[in-house]
């Protein structure tokens, strides 16, 4: 996967953790048997986690740059730095528990992990102390993900909101081509593309979505509304819900606003 470090060599070093892991790369493939194969769910695997951290290092790195001071920078006097790695990780195993099981896969996922973290984390974090609170912060923003989970970092309301913005149609394909045609794959269906858009002072985070036909309104006035309320990241984000040109049937609506 590419990952833009931009300088932050804790960042990358990361990375390379993780691309070389052979247990973590075994569990994202099992995440995908569990959610597309048995349940008719969408992609769960390494395609997802990519987008979720590109997203959530663009969000983190757009707020940074409109001064909000990341939750382990505030609470700890840690780096900006140590917060990209945070939400880089949290985006990455968020979802590694539906490899076991889609109820309290957030439980399982926490378990996975902490066996999975050390050996991320060992050449970057070479301090155990370090190594321990950049751990409990990652599984915190994991486990935030899940709306029914209370938000309380902003590393974790930043893998919460790019969680949510993984929605373009390609997520819906798979499971919506085997016949499993519910509101929620179709309403997947209809999003053709999720854009970042230039911040303002007053909304930092904008984001555009196209859509090809109204149910897509969906995907974020039930989805992803939930996923930003509770966020604690609220007041810094719009989003944009525009139809395409070419959109068929009846236009119901040109543009819908969620700030």
């Amino acid at each position: 996967m590419k990952i833009p470090a931009r300088g932050n060599e804790r960042l990358a070093l990361t990375h390379a953790a993780a691309e070389e892991h052979i247990e973590l790369n075994a569990l994202w493939e099992a995440s995908n048997v569990m959610a597309v194969r048995r349940l008719g769910m969408s992609d769960h695997g390494p395609t997802h986690v990519a987008i979720v951290a590109n997203m959530a290092l663009k969000i983190l790195r757009t707020l940074l740059e409109a001064g909000v001071v990341p939750s382990v920078v505030a609470d700890w006097e840690f780096e900006n730095d140590d917060a990209e790695v945070i939400v880089f990780l949290g985006s990455l195993l968020h979802d590694l528990g539906n490899s076991v099981h889609r109820d309290l896969h957030d439980d399982f996922g926490v378990t996975l992990a902490r066996g999975i973290l050390p050996d991320l984390l060992r050449k970057a974090y070479p301090d155990r102390r370090i190594r321990q609170i950049i751990t409990t912060e990652t599984l915190h923003a994991m486990v935030a993900h899940d709306v029914g989970v209370a938000v309380h970092t902003v590393e974790g309301g930043v893998v919460r909101i790019a969680d949510g913005l993984d929605m373009k149609k390609g997520r819906a394909r798979i499971a919506f081509e085997s016949g499993s045609a519910d509101i929620f794959k179709i309403s997947g269906m209809a999003v053709e593309a999720v854009k970042v858009l230039p911040p303002t002072r007053e909304k930092p985070v904008r984001v555009e979505i196209l859509m090809n036909d109204a149910a897509g309104i969906f995907q974020v006035d039930y989805l992803l509304k939930k996923k930003i309320q509770g966020s604690k990241l609220e007041s810094y984000v719009e989003i944009i819900v525009k139809m395409t040109e070419d959109s068929g049937g009846e236009r119901l609506i040109d543009t819908y606003r969620l700030a």
